[in-house]
């Protein structure tokens, strides 16, 4: 009895020792995964929320069986993050035993993922001097009711200027036609509202850096600063980093 226990327990660590998962060795350009800011050498561990030790032609079944949203846990450099998508990647992978990962040991997707919990999607920006800036990709129905409001919470101060005027103007004509142009600049936040912050903070010279799904911005700033400790927020949860000219005054 006791060498029947013994043999499953050796069993269980031997599968548990073969487990493989997915190494990405290439990434085609302007494809899913470019487009999500995956990396070469970046290894799939996950599939919502269960470890994923399949091929990559069984990943890409799966990712395309459906328009569903799917969530991936990414392992990179020690971090794992989560990402959603709705669709195969366009990248090309090699098999990687879980040994041959580097600080992977005390990794547990359960913590990473939890089914019962709600996520949401944000990207992160960040510039030359490492200012970052994380855009929640969820839908705000400020922009909807009150676009000026809306640009005066997310300082678009540029776009407040010339929204402001006009409607200034067309309320001196007819107030008519400002609430006919109310309207249409509600309509139109509203459908229009991610993509005017993307070119808003890409004009301001933000690079996308990063695209998570997350609990909140707090557990997004926390995966950017282990992904780059010298990245900082105007409005953070994390102390601030350690910079280049920092550790030269400590000297």
């Amino acid at each position: 009895m006791e060498n029947n226990e013994s043999s499953n327990s050796i069993n269980e660590d031997q599968n548990k020792l073969s487990r493989k998962f997915l190494k990405i060795t290439n990434v085609k350009v302007f494809s899913n995964a470019y487009n999500l800011r995956i990396k070469e050498d970046d290894i799939i561990i996950g599939f919502n929320g269960e470890y994923f030790n399949s091929s990559y032609e069984d990943l890409k079944k799966v990712l395309d069986e459906d328009e569903e949203e799917k969530i991936l846990t990414i392992f990179r450099e020690g971090t794992c993050f989560n990402i959603t998508t709705k669709s195969s990647l366009g990248i090309t992978c090699e098999e990687i035993d879980e040994n041959h990962i580097k600080d992977f040991s005390n990794i547990d997707i359960k913590n990473i993922f939890e089914k019962d919990k709600s996520y949401k999607q944000f990207e992160v920006y960040k510039n030359f001097r490492k200012n970052g800036f994380i855009l929640d990709l969820e839908l705000s129905i400020l922009a909807s009711i009150a676009p000026p409001l809306w640009m005066l919470y997310h300082r678009l101060w540029m776009n407040l200027f010339f929204t402001i005027i006009f409607l200034v103007i067309m309320f001196l004509v007819s107030p008519w036609l400002f609430c006919i142009s109310w309207v249409l600049k509600s309509w139109y936040y509203g459908l229009n509202q991610i993509n005017v912050l993307r070119n808003y903070y890409n004009n301001k010279d933000y690079r996308l850096f990063l695209v998570l799904t997350c609990l909140n911005e707090e557990e997004a700033q926390i995966i950017s600063r282990k992904l780059d400790p010298k990245i900082d927020f105007d409005y953070s949860y994390l102390e601030p980093p350690v910079r280049d000219e920092d550790s030269l005054s400590t000297l």
